[in-house]
């Protein structure tokens, strides 16, 4: 079901992915991959415009595995995907995260940047 997924995601089938991935959480909740899982299906939400649930995607990457090697990149899309929908205070809180939890993460700078966009203070 997850390689199936990831196969729709990279030919550009969003919405199967993003079902797919959805279906694979239920079924499978203490996957290895499950953190793997919710991102890419954040990833294909994005894709297809649906931010909130692109957020939501990003959130369990999060959560399922915050210390993991996905998790400063979920947390930094997790942040935009919060201002994208209009929610810039949690956006700014979250991107902040990013360099207090993964300092030494490539995401740090990627969200700083976010939030310059965004006009965290």
């Amino acid at each position: 079901d997850y390689e199936r997924a990831q196969e729709a995601l990279a030919n550009g089938d969003f919405r199967g992915a993003a079902d797919l991935l959805a279906t694979f959480s239920q079924t499978y909740p203490g996957s290895p991959v499950a953190a793997d899982a919710a991102f890419i299906r954040g990833q294909a939400y994005e894709q297809l415009g649906e931010m909130t649930n692109a957020a939501r995607g990003y959130l369990d990457a999060f959560s399922t595995d915050p210390e993991g090697p996905i998790a400063p990149q979920a947390l930094t899309r997790l942040g935009k995907s919060l201002a994208a929908i209009g929610q810039q205070r949690d956006a700014c809180v979250t991107l902040g995260e990013v360099a207090v939890r993964f300092p030494a993460s490539d995401q740090v700078l990627e969200a700083q940047s976010a939030m310059r966009n965004i006009g965290c203070n």
